[in-house]
C-alpha cells in the first residue's frame, strides 16, 4: 500500500510536505503547483490515510461542525454572460436575496472551465469550506468534476442544470416552447420560423425549446422549413444578420409569418431588424419569446413572450440547498417551476 513517503519520493518533496498538503495544514507555506503533483500522486498512487491516522481524523471530526454559512457556485456558462444576461442575473438575485435574508454568502464563484484546472479543483476541494454548492447550468458533460465535488460536499443543488441524481430546480423547456408555439398556430400561422441558441453537440435540435417548437409543429402537421430556422449560438448579432439575410434572400418567395425565438434577447434583435426592412409586426410577422425579461414590454411593438418565475426560482434554489443542509432526507427530485403565456402587441393579430 503507498505511503507518505512514496508520494514524497514520487514529486521530490520531503514526507512533511506532503502531509501538510494532504491534511491542509496552512502553517507553512505550499505553492500551487507543488499541491497539485502532490493530489495527482495521491491519485495515480491511489493513496489511502493508514487507520491510525483515519481514526485521529475521526476523533478529530466527531464533534458537529458549526455551519460556515457559506455557499459555493458553480456555473457551467461564462460568468460575464451571466452577469449581462437579465434572465440569468434575475435568478441570481432571487438566490442572493434569501441567503442575504438566512446569513449566508457565497465563498467562491467559479466555473467549469475554470475547474478543469487541477490546482484550482484542489482548492477548491480541499481548502474551502461550505455548507453546499450550487450548480448552474447544464453539467452533464462535467458529470466527473460535479461527483468529486458530492464526495466532498453531498449538499448540492442543481439549477437549470440536467444532473441525475440530485435535487434540480428548472422549469420546463420544452412545455413552455410549447405554449409559445401553439399561441402562434392558434392565431392562424401555418408557417413559423424558428431562432434558436445551441452551443452543446448535436446543435440547436438536441435544444428543449426547438424540441417544444418541432413537437408542435409536427403535433399540427405544419412544415419545418431549414431556411427558416437558425442555431444563433445565443449570440444576439447573429439573430439580427439572420433576418435580415432571410428577407433579402426570400424576395419573392414565401416568408414565414410568424418567429418562434427562444429567448426574448434573441427575438428582439430580429423582430427589429424585420421592421426596418418594411415587415408589419404582427400583420406580416408575428414574434414571441421565452423567458419575459423586463425590456420585452417596453419595445415597440412589445414583445409577446412566456413568463418564467426567474426571481422565485432563484430563491427556491437556494431554500432547497438549505433544506438540504440541515436534514438527513435526500431524495433527488426535479422541481419544475410554472409558466405563463404572456400575449402582447407582436402576436396579438389573428391571421
Amino acid at each position: 500500500m503507498p505511503t507518505l513517503k512514496d508520494i514524497a519520493e514520487a514529486v521530490g518533496v520531503s514526507i512533511s510536505t506532503v502531509s501538510r498538503v494532504i491534511n491542509n495544514d496552512v502553517s507553512k507555506h505550499v505553492s500551487e503547483d507543488t499541491k497539485s503533483k502532490i493530489w495527482r500522486a495521491v491519485q495515480e498512487l491511489g493513496y489511502e490515510p493508514n487507520e491510525s491516522a483515519r481514526k485521529l481524523v475521526m476523533k478529530k471530526t466527531s464533534a458537529p461542525k458549526q455551519p460556515s454559512m457559506q455557499i459555493g457556485f458553480i456555473s457551467s456558462w461564462s460568468l460575464s454572460w451571466t452577469e449581462q444576461d437579465p434572465f440569468f442575473t434575475a435568478i441570481v438575485a432571487g438566490m442572493r436575496q434569501l441567503m442575504e435574508d438566512r446569513g449566508y454568502t457565497f465563498a467562491y464563484v467559479h466555473t467549469f472551465k475554470e475547474l478543469r484546472n487541477e490546482t484550482l479543483l484542489h482548492k477548491l476541494l480541499h481548502e474551502q469550506r461550505v455548507d453546499g454548492v450550487i450548480i448552474f447550468g447544464n453539467a452533464y458533460e462535467e458529470i466527473d468534476i460535479v461527483r468529486l465535488i458530492q464526495n466532498q460536499n453531498p449538499a448540492i443543488v442543481g439549477v437549470m442544470s440536467d444532473i441525475p441524481g440530485i435535487q434540480n430546480i428548472n422549469f420546463d423547456h420544452i412545455a413552455a416552447a410549447n405554449t409559445a408555439v401553439n399561441h402562434l398556430i392558434e392565431q392562424g400561422h401555418r408557417r413559423i420560423g424558428f431562432i434558436g441558441g445551441c452551443v452543446y453537440d448535436g446543435g440547436h435540435e438536441s435544444e428543449d425549446r426547438y424540441i417544444g417548437y418541432n413537437q408542435a409543429m409536427q403535433k399540427t402537421g405544419l412544415e419545418i422549413k431549414s431556411e427558416w430556422i437558425v442555431n444563433t449560438e445565443w449570440i444576439i448579432d447573429r439573430s439580427y444578420s439572420w433576418m435580415l439575410e432571410l428577407l433579402e434572400r426570400s424576395r419573392g418567395e414565401q416568408l414565414p409569418t410568424a418567429i418562434f425565438a427562444a429567448s426574448d434577447r434573441l427575438a428582439l434583435p430580429a423582430m427589429r431588424a424585420a421592421i426596418e426592412r418594411g415587415i408589419e409586426v404582427p400583420q406580416d410577422m408575428a414574434f414571441i419569446g421565452i423567458d419575459n425579461i423586463e425590456l420585452s414590454q417596453y419595445t415597440s411593438p412589445p414583445l409577446s413572450t412566456i413568463h418564467v418565475p426567474k426571481f422565485e426560482l432563484g430563491m427556491t434554489a437556494i431554500k432547497t440547498l438549505i433544506d438540504y443542509m440541515n436534514s438527513d432526507f435526500h431524495p433527488p427530485f426535479w422541481l419544475k417551476m410554472p409558466h405563463e403565456l404572456i400575449v402582447r402587441e407582436s402576436s396579438d393579430y389573428k391571421r
